[in-house]
């Protein structure tokens, strides 16, 4: 027990009480923490700011038996004009959801901070297209996860891939066309899409949302992502709005 500090960002929040909430942070020192943070959704409350969704913020909280509540909040970086945009709201929402539902309390992992604040930042300044931004997020996390897809051989046979032939894509990276024959799930894709793919794991975090990508490679793209999410085995529910935007 006892006081300490914390970097962390919003990721969730539950009311509590008629003015109370539990903040769902991720954090630099550890990872996903809960924090309870009194009177927070009051405007006049001292906690008020730097405790909304998107906020990235110092905390200095009390440690108790098996929580921690909030002693003190400073505002770093707030997110939250996001939602001005539902496009990179539905995107940024997904990201959050993502992380809280895949990663476990206690657990410190930096690179994960990094790549949301990255992303959203990303998405803040428009330094690259939300729909890039999006897949690069998926796949550098995948690969922060130990989920890395293998794009430059088949992911079943080893053989290597000629980008100019037919190329499939299943849970586990790039296949042939003669082993994607005994996956039901693999999907095809372009070699502009696996371009893409390779560009963003070969790239530092920060380097990871420059690129660009035609329409036509976009929907091989997302299909590639959109296999490659099952490795989580979690339900998204901001999934569907994500859908609902680049799957038309």
């Amino acid at each position: 027990m006892g006081v300490i500090k914390l970097s962390g960002l919003v990721i969730n929040e539950m009311k509590k009480g008629e003015a109370d909430k539990v903040l769902t942070l991720f954090t630099l020192e550890e990872g996903k923490a809960y924090v309870y943070s009194k009177g927070a959704r009051k405007l006049s409350s001292r906690f008020f700011s730097g405790s909304a969704l998107f906020d990235y913020s110092d905390f200095v909280v009390y440690s108790g038996r098996d929580f921690y509540s909030s002693t003190q909040i400073d505002k770093i970086t707030a997110y939250g004009e996001l939602g001005l945009d539902y496009e990179k709201l539905c995107c940024a929402n997904l990201f959050l959801e993502l992380v809280d539902k895949t990663t476990f309390v206690g657990e410190p992992n930096p690179p994960v901070l990094k790549l949301l604040l990255s992303a959203l930042t990303a998405l803040l300044k428009g330094l690259s297209d939300s729909f890039c931004v999006y897949q690069a997020f998926l796949f550098k996390y995948l690969q922060i996860c130990g989920y890395e897809p293998l794009i430059l051989n088949c992911a079943y046979c080893g053989c290597g891939l000629d980008a100019k032939g037919d190329v499939y894509y299943c849970i586990s990276g790039a296949i042939c066309k003669t082993c994607s024959s005994n996956d039901v799930t693999a999907v095809k894709v372009n070699d502009t899409a696996l371009y893409a793919i390779e560009y963003i794991l070969s790239s530092e975090i920060s380097e990871a949302f420059s690129y660009k990508i035609d329409e036509r490679s976009r929907a091989y793209l997302k299909r590639a992502s959109d296999i490659s999410l099952a490795n989580f085995d979690v339900i998204l529910k901001g999934r569907k709005f994500v859908d609902e935007i680049y799957d038309n």
